[in-house]
């Protein structure tokens, strides 16, 4: 019920111009679809979509933010329509976090952090990919970001897919841009579970692992509801 009830709600929130583009185009086997520019596949359980390097060094609090997000300390960057995306991941199983009766403020501080509420939610692995000198690369997005407190990259492991919250009749992932928080944050689809998730100068981006600025990437998203026997095709 909590599905059905969400799937509505963001419906009801989405703007006219998002309705035609959340509904998705079945291909001919039906195991596959598209919504916007994501692409949803039901036998590998993931969802797909564009996005560029945005951040190469210095300090993160989100992986993947909207072009329109908080962009200045996201690591990723993408066009794609955090309604969409959610949609995708409804379709796919995703179970999100109940509804938050208290939010945070829009800006999340030191203070804001320590009290912000426990998030739970599907876990989902999130994978990136890209083109290097014509040759398909793979990685975890743990392995673009070192944690800062522990002097180590980031713990490899499973995000948990928290779905956003919808309050006053608007959508917070994407009113924000935020999708994949490194910091706990109740208004983006994705939040990191790891210790360190309440200090937003905890996370940094690999640089010596990390392709040029600009540098075009596919994000991966794979629901862990039932865990996959392997890693998705690149």
């Amino acid at each position: 019920m909590l599905v059905e009830a969400m799937f509505l709600s963001l419906l009801l929130a989405c703007s006219a111009k998002d309705l035609p583009a959340a509904a998705g185009l079945p291909n001919e086997s039906g195991e596959s679809f598209t919504v916007g520019k994501i692409t949803v596949d039901k036998r590998a359980r993931t969802v797909r979509c564009p996005a560029t390097v945005n951040m190469a060094e210095g300090v993160l609090e989100y992986l993947l933010v909207t072009d329109k997000g908080k962009t200045h300390e996201s690591l990723l960057a993408t066009s794609v329509s955090p309604y969409q995306l959610n949609i995708a991941m409804l379709l796919l199983g995703a179970r999100p976090t109940p509804e938050i009766a208290n939010l945070p403020p829009d800006q999340l501080t030191a203070s804001t952090l320590k009290s912000a509420p426990e998030l739970t939610g599907d876990n989902v692995d999130v994978f990136i990919s890209w083109k290097d000198g014509g040759d398909s690369q793979q990685v975890r997005a743990e392995e673009w970001i070192d944690n800062l407190a522990a002097k180590a990259p980031m713990t490899a492991g499973p995000w948990t897919y928290t779905g956003s919250a919808i309050y006053q009749k608007r959508f917070l992932a994407q009113e924000e841009g935020s999708i994949v928080a490194l910091v706990t944050d109740p208004a983006a689809l994705v939040n990191n579970p790891r210790p360190g998730n309440r200090d937003d100068a905890n996370w940094s981006a690999q640089k010596s692992k990390i392709p040029a600025f600009g540098t075009p990437v596919e994000i991966i998203f794979q629901l862990l509801s039932n865990p996959p026997t392997s890693q998705p095709a690149k």
